[in-house]
């Protein structure tokens, strides 16, 4: 039914993806980001990469946070745990002091180019002796000591002075403080390398709870996590839960079902070679696109061998036991072919449509389940005639005998069943259109999160969170004085506002502010200037601060950009991103800050933007959900054209109301059942039309097999019943909805399509009970 070139080219591409799982096992990577389950609604794709990167930065650490009732005690639990965090593969602490003496050492050499507002204001003000006096009067000041760089680097202390006063920067990314509750002090923790597979990250997981169980127990003390990365921990393992229970209850289904039925071997090898090749092609085909396979991914892969056996089960029973003459032989192949054809077209309408969706998760799902269900598809055809060579033998009695149940009930009447779906449909959609249907677009909905996981972040937020969560203002521009042109706008404009943000601007000025502070300070540094009164006032011979002055001159024109700064200092927040052309900012909003205000100020800044992830988010995620209703309706205009040309008759579009009823009855139940629709509820009715097309197809093409044909029907929808009959199960809202929705919309396409289609027997098909 092949030609030549399609066979070998299948077993071309079955060897070469055999021999990089033996070789290359390594390569087969298990991604648990939460991220792809964030709609792509940006058009730009500068902004995309660059919102990845923040992303992917915020990831990459997590915060700890020690709390206890003295202080002496949490100041030693930090002390340990962060010796022991340090110790482990991966993890880097980010100590107070070491991220300090970085910030330091990167700016001493650009301090001829740094001053605060209150220096400049002195430096436009005051003269060279003034400057000289106040500087002798805080030298002598009693606790005026500290110095941040030696005494002939700085004599005047005005480095040091522009640096204590930017520490609050440094300081916001760790908190020590004693309140009501006890003392509480925390530090971030970066990953070196970020664990890949959720091997790698489960035992880090593991050995972060060893760690925080030795402290708690040598400490009264209490220890808290917050963090993307045990977000991610937690999902994997609920996945894990569910990839082995729908590939575990799936793969026993179909070995108990192909040995009661066939009880061949020969048959059931087949089988599971297609189920194989199928998702080891689709593994394959997503680590080579998105460069590792997602773990729900997987999830939605399990439930994919209770779709690829449907086409070992279809083939098989169009060729049990029996003798055709050459020319039935001849007829029965293209029938078949044409049927098989049909069958994973309309799957791979259903399954591709879900790549129009701006979730990159129902993306890679749609990859991984078209690649695999093609190759499963192309798996039987190859080598299903080297099966079919010998007669095959079904246990056919007990099948019929529950086909013929279900058709005593519900194909009695005919039309009676038809008006009973037509008032279903019809009753389901004035609800969904008029009832008070519950619809839920809050992607942090989507997952299910341990009730303490969620507990310990509320903990942490409560003690430690000093920005708010999801809340920024992003800063675009072409160049880096554009960028920081419009954050000192900004910072202008909002006036008292302007110390609830947390920018660029708190870390490193301007280059141009930079130049202007560098000629302001030829005040200190200048023949006769401050620098030299001072000398004067201390009996110092002004050549000791020769050197310094050289210093001075030879700095003219050399400025630090702050994406130098972020390459010495990585420790630093990722507030600078560039992209192309573009370059982005972000600007972080201090916890309880008047975000209505702020956002109203930024609307009047060119180039700055309110970013409020969670409502943009969802807002996308609505849109999304109606795209994807008409889509679905595109779907169903796509495949009525195909069955028109291939039926060459316009009733043929008649065939489409078994799935229309099914879905709007389904969508009903859910919400009946007290689901809240999804976009994911959407996305799954694309499946309930590619399957209930399957049911279909076969039911009308295989019509002179009747019996042999329902019973294929059965069998299929047996095993896809189990499949996403688990998926409905699973803890995951997510893979519940698709579970759910595919559970109830592919019941009702198996019994329309038993109980619509269901003409005279032909005379050499057997009676229910007869072997």
């Amino acid at each position: 039914m092949l030609p030549m070139f399609t066979r070998l080219t299948f077993l071309a591409v079955v060897i070469a993806s055999l021999s990089v799982f033996l070789i290359h096992p390594e390569r087969i990577q298990i991604d648990t980001n939460l991220n792809d389950l964030n709609p792509e609604e940006i058009e730009d794709r500068n902004l995309q990469a660059a919102l990845r990167d923040l992303n992917d930065d915020i990831g990459h650490r997590f915060m700890v946070v020690i709390q206890g009732g003295a202080g002496s005690d949490v100041a030693k639990a930090k002390e340990k745990m962060q010796s022991a965090i340090d110790d482990l593969p991966s993890l880097s602490v980010l100590y107070d002091n070491a991220v300090k003496e970085d910030y330091l050492s990167s700016l001493s050499p650009y301090r001829f180019n740094l001053l605060s507002e209150h220096q400049r204001q002195r430096l436009e003000n005051n003269t060279a002796a003034q400057i000289a006096s106040e500087a002798q009067r805080r030298l002598y000041q009693l606790g005026d000591g500290v110095r941040v760089i030696p005494f002939n680097d700085d004599p005047l202390g005005w480095f040091t002075d522009y640096v204590m006063s930017g520490l609050s920067s440094v300081d916001a990314m760790t908190m020590a403080n004693e309140g009501a509750s006890g003392s509480v002090e925390s530090f971030s923790v970066v990953f070196s390398t970020y664990p890949k597979g959720m091997g790698e990250q489960a035992a880090i997981y593991q050995s972060l709870e060893r760690v925080k169980a030795a402290v708690q127990q040598d400490y009264p003390v209490t220890v808290l996590y917050s963090g993307m990365f045990f977000f991610a921990v937690d999902s994997a393992s609920v996945a894990k839960s569910d990839i082995q229970l729908i590939a575990i209850g799936s793969g026993v289904g179909v070995i108990v079902l192909m040995l009661l039925v066939f009880r061949s071997l020969l048959p059931l090898v087949l089988s599971l070679s297609s189920i194989a090749i199928g998702i080891g092609f689709g593994v394959l085909a997503s680590v080579y696109t998105f460069g590792s396979i997602h773990v729900l991914t997987i999830v939605f892969g399990a439930s994919l061998i209770g779709i690829v056996v449907d086409y070992s089960l279809h083939y098989f029973y169009h060729f049990l036991s029996g003798h055709p003459s050459p020319q039935q032989s001849s007829t029965k192949h293209q029938t078949l072919f044409r049927a098989m054809l049909l069958s994973v077209l309309t799957s791979l309408v259903g399954y591709g449509a879900l790549s129009l969706s701006s979730l990159l998760i129902l993306k890679k799902i749609a990859l991984f389940s078209c690649t695999g269900l093609l190759m499963a598809w192309l798996s039987v055809m190859v080598l299903g005639p080297l099966v079919t060579g010998r007669p095959i033998e079904a246990r056919q009695a007990m099948l019929r005998r529950i086909i013929f149940g279900c058709q005593s009930v519900f194909a009695r009447k005919p039309v009676v069943l038809k008006a009973a779906g037509l008032l279903l449909a019809v009753a389901g959609g004035l609800y969904l259109f008029m009832g008070s249907v519950n619809i839920n677009d809050d992607p942090r909905h989507f997952f299910h999160v341990s009730p303490s996981l969620l507990e310990q972040e509320r903990k942490v937020a409560d003690l430690a969170q000093i920005y708010e969560p999801g809340r920024y203002l992003l800063v675009q521009g072409t160049s880096e004085a554009a960028i920081f042109d419009a954050l000192e706008a900004l910072y202008a404009e909002s006036g008292e506002l302007r110390s609830s943000f947390t920018s660029i601007l708190d870390w490193l000025p301007s280059e141009d502010r930079q130049a202007a502070n560098y000629a302001l300070q030829s005040t200190l540094y200048r023949k006769d200037g401050a620098l030299d009164l001072f000398a004067a006032k201390l009996g110092l011979p002004t050549s000791q601060f020769d050197k310094l002055k050289a210093e001075y001159a030879s700095a003219e024109g050399q400025t630090l950009t702050f994406s130098d700064l972020l390459a010495q200092l990585p420790s630093l927040p990722s507030l600078w991103i560039e992209g192309g052309d573009t370059i982005y900012s972000f600007v972080l909003i201090d916890k309880g800050s008047d975000l209505s205000q702020i956002e109203s100020v930024s609307e009047r800044i060119e180039g700055v933007s309110y970013m409020n992830t969670l409502a943009n988010a969802t807002s996308a995620l609505k849109a999304q959900r109606e795209a994807g209703a008409q889509l679905l309706l595109l779907a169903y205009g796509l495949i009525a054209l195909m069955l028109m040309l291939y039926y060459r008759q316009i009733k043929a579009v008649f065939l489409l109301f078994i799935p229309i009823t099914a879905s709007i009855v389904t969508l009903a139940a859910v919400s009946l059942l007290g689901q809240a629709i999804t976009v994911f509820h959407i996305m799954a009715l694309f499946l309930v039309l590619g399957l209930g097309m399957d049911y279909i197809i076969f039911a009308k093409e295989m019509a002179g097999q009747r019996s042999t044909t329902q019973q294929a029907i059965l069998l299929s929808a047996v095993t896809s019943l189990l499949s996403f009959g688990l998926l409905a199960f699973s803890s995951m809202p997510i893979v519940q909805a698709f579970g759910s929705t595919i559970l109830i919309g592919n019941t009702i396409n198996f019994i329309a399509a038993i109980s619509l289609f269901n003409q005279r027997q032909t005379s050499q098909e057997k009676r229910p009970g007869a072997e």
